[in-house]
């Protein structure tokens, strides 16, 4: 009598990958952290003294000015929490030996990185949702608090909700690259030292390469090839997406921006450069292992 042999499914290797993250004490941890952060973020603000004064006079410049504070924190915030526990799900596996066993039992290498990467995903929605409703309920308090009413959030412009949007496509597209390049980094390494070192130290060095190329741009007396160099730079290109697709208004990037000017179509190329190339990183290393059955 011949037997079947049984393999895991996917939804059942997504309920795996969910489960050794739910187990994690850092997780909860880091997360309580960040909890603490914003109030502190919440409590600063709450005490700025012409907060009531700009709110009363421009609802909508107060919005955009609450979004790019809030915003910030988010996109640091998300990008640091994806790139530690992104590397730290894919190569743990590694770094344990625990890869064997799973591709003993019949796991397949890409169901495994897929389950991964889609788990990940859900973390990044759940974690983007629960920070969207918890600010908008602290702001809509504070709203409350400052004017006595609701009355100032009808007043916001129709052009500000079309940014909000566009804010959360530009989170979305942040942390898709978060994990990605976790996994990729994963992969390369076969380390989890390695993958969340990588991982962390990408987009610093990645903005500070900017500061050199202004260096070497005033010590060679030539804007090439440096200016180049920045628009074809992952990190800087993200810095600037959102505000190169805001039809109106325009958002400030927090970090560095390419060194001359590009428009939003350049942009979103190369991210999908980058994305493109951190999925064959995975793909290749995860396909074409050192481990072997």
């Amino acid at each position: 009598m011949s037997t079947i042999a049984l393999r895991p499914s996917f939804v059942g290797a997504v309920r795996g990958e969910a489960l050794k993250l739910s187990r994690q004490l850092s997780l909860w941890l880091t997360l309580a952290g960040g909890v603490v952060l914003l109030a502190v973020i919440v409590l600063a603000i709450s005490g700025a003294s012409n907060l009531k004064e700009s709110l009363v006079a421009n609802p909508t410049a107060w919005a955009y000015n609450m979004l790019e504070v809030f915003g910030t924190v988010f996109q640091i915030g998300s990008g640091i929490f994806l790139l530690i526990f992104g590397a730290r799900l894919i190569a743990m596996e590694y770094s344990s030996g625990t890869i064997r066993i799973l591709y003993a039992r019949g796991t397949g290498r890409l169901r495994l990185l897929l389950a991964k990467l889609f788990t990940l995903a859900l973390v990044g929605i759940v974690l983007f949702a629960g920070y969207v409703l918890v600010v908008g309920a602290i702001l809509a308090l504070m709203i409350l608090s400052l004017s006595g009413d609701f009355e100032g959030i009808s007043q916001i412009s129709n052009e500000f909700w079309s940014d909000l949007g566009r804010w959360a496509a530009v989170q979305g597209i942040s942390m898709g690259m978060a994990i990605l390049l976790a996994a990729a980094a994963s992969a390369l390494g076969r380390s989890l030292a390695f993958a969340i070192a990588a991982s962390l130290a990408f987009y610093p060095a990645d903005n500070f390469l900017t500061i050199l190329e202004i260096l070497a741009i005033r010590a060679t007396g030539h804007d090439q090839p440096w200016t180049a160099i920045s628009q074809y730079q992952l990190g800087p290109n993200l810095n600037v997406v959102l505000n190169l697709i805001e039809p109106a208004h325009r958002s400030r990037p927090a970090f560095a921006a390419p060194l001359a000017a590009v428009d939003a179509t350049h942009a979103l190329a190369v991210i999908g450069a980058f994305a493109v190339a951190f999925v064959a990183i995975a793909l290749f290393r995860t396909l074409r292992p050192d481990v072997l059955e």
